[in-house]
């Protein structure tokens, strides 16, 4: 079971990033939309540990996030073993937010993953996983296509990975300024 503190970003762009999820599982390639429980969520994870307790996390970082923070996507990428994913171009308030969100969280993270440590993050919302080159080569036409891609990461939670379940931050989101 893994669990994250994450960030959704605005209706639009969730509808869009759904959008080429859909897409490429009509194309019989992978997709969020099609793996495992269904009931992902584009989302941009802030830290991740194979147990998070969720009230806890959300005590230790209300509101998530602290403030709207801009969202640009300009391009796709994959990660080892096939994962196709949209790298989020790196912002001050999307640091600050990383940041702030793992250092609060640290001390209740059971087995946190390494990817998710302040040097080693990469930014990201997954498109889909496993891809096979020839996939890829399928695939990445579609998904360029389709960008660039701006929004804001507006309100954020507790998400498992697992199941799909999920704990919205109480307070946080479009309400409070952008950064």
């Amino acid at each position: 079971m893994s669990r994250g503190v994450v960030l959704w970003p605005d209706a639009a762009t969730s509808a869009a990033v759904r959008d080429i999820w859909e897409h490429l599982a009509a194309m019989g390639l992978p997709s969020l939309a099609t793996y495992t429980h269904r009931l992902h969520q584009p989302h941009v994870s802030l830290t991740v540990a194979e147990h998070l307790p969720p009230r806890e996390a959300l005590d230790a970082v209300a509101p998530v996030p602290a403030g709207r923070i801009r969202l640009r996507v300009e391009s796709a990428s994959v990660f080892p073993q096939g994962m196709l994913f949209l790298p989020c171009v790196m912002n001050r308030g999307l640091l600050d937010e990383q940041e702030r969100v793992h250092k609060a969280v640290e001390r209740l993270a059971v087995e946190p993953w390494p990817y998710f440590e302040p040097e080693n993050w990469v930014p990201h919302m997954t498109i889909g996983m496993p891809y096979t080159p020839e996939q890829l080569a399928r695939a990445l036409p579609e998904v360029l296509d389709r960008l660039p891609m701006e929004g804001t990461l507006d309100h954020g939670g507790v998400e498992d990975g697992t199941t799909g379940e999920n704990w919205p931050s109480p307070s946080g989101g479009p309400a409070t300024p952008e950064r």
